[in-house]
């Protein structure tokens, strides 16, 4: 069982070591840029924008994310319950509960 752990840690020290001269000839390799002040501005576009300006509201965001999880894995238990057509109770039962899900979301979304 050694044998094959000490070629596996060759292989790996290997990768490793490879790695790092190909990251070290492209560091000394690659074209330096002159720190400006529109560089190391916020914003790259160039705008001042101010930081009140740029909140964002998560919470339409996390709608779409409870919607696409909930597609998601009804997808997955569908897909995976086509080949055996027989257990038809569990996938019809989870599509029940997502549609239902999703009928609350809706609801409490639109007040």
């Amino acid at each position: 069982m050694l044998e094959g752990l000490s070629g596996f840690a060759i292989i790996l020290v290997l990768a490793v070591v490879v790695a790092m001269v190909i990251m070290a000839i492209s560091n000394d390799l690659a074209p330096k840029g002159v720190d400006s002040p529109g560089k190391l501005a916020p914003y790259a576009c160039g705008e001042d924008v101010q930081p009140a300006k740029v909140r964002l509201n998560v919470e339409n965001f996390f709608i779409y994310t409870v919607y696409f999880m909930i597609f998601d894995v009804l997808g997955f238990v569908m897909a995976t319950t086509i080949a055996r057509p027989t257990n038809v109770i569990l996938p019809l039962a989870y599509a029940a509960a997502s549609l239902i899900s999703i009928v609350i979301l809706t609801a409490k979304w639109r007040l």
